[in-house]
């Protein structure tokens, strides 16, 4: 069994837990039910996370909304383990093509976690990185059912 690092596992527990997972459950079957937009990250995500500086991973889903032409705001759900929880974070960037490269920022207890990566309308790929811990979260829109 693999030695748990402590701060990752606040780091995560914090950031996780401070929004409610039922709440996302409700905000996931809503979103479920509308149609998957063609042109735009709009809608539900669903893929893994993994930590880069450990074998630490799990499932991954989000719901994101768009705010306005550079603005997204994403709502995650992590699993680890037997645990999991919420966190939003606003994605800012830019449009090519089909593409939106962005970079997002999200301070929870001190600790800032950036994020960068690109989407377009069927796949989503970030990497993530704060002072302890680094990784990726790779996302597809689900199929029916999921």
């Amino acid at each position: 069994m693999k030695k748990i690092r402590w701060s990752t596992l606040y780091a995560w527990t914090v950031a996780l837990l401070a929004t409610g997972c039922t709440s996302f459950e409700k905000e996931w079957k809503a979103t479920r039910l509308q149609p998957t937009p063609k042109d735009n990250l709009t809608g539900a995500w669903t893929g893994t996370w993994q930590n880069t500086n450990n074998a630490h991973s799990g499932a991954l889903r989000a719901v994101v909304t768009q705010v306005d032409a550079t603005t997204y705001a994403a709502r995650f759900h992590a699993v680890w383990g037997s645990h999991s929880g919420s966190f939003r974070s606003k994605l800012i960037g830019q449009r090519t093509g089909d593409e939106f490269t962005f970079v997002g920022r999200k301070r929870i207890l001190g600790f800032l976690i950036t994020t960068r990566g690109q989407a377009n309308a069927t796949n989503f790929f970030s990497t993530y990185e704060s002072r302890f811990d680094n990784g990726t979260f790779t996302l597809k829109r689900p199929a029916a059912g999921e």
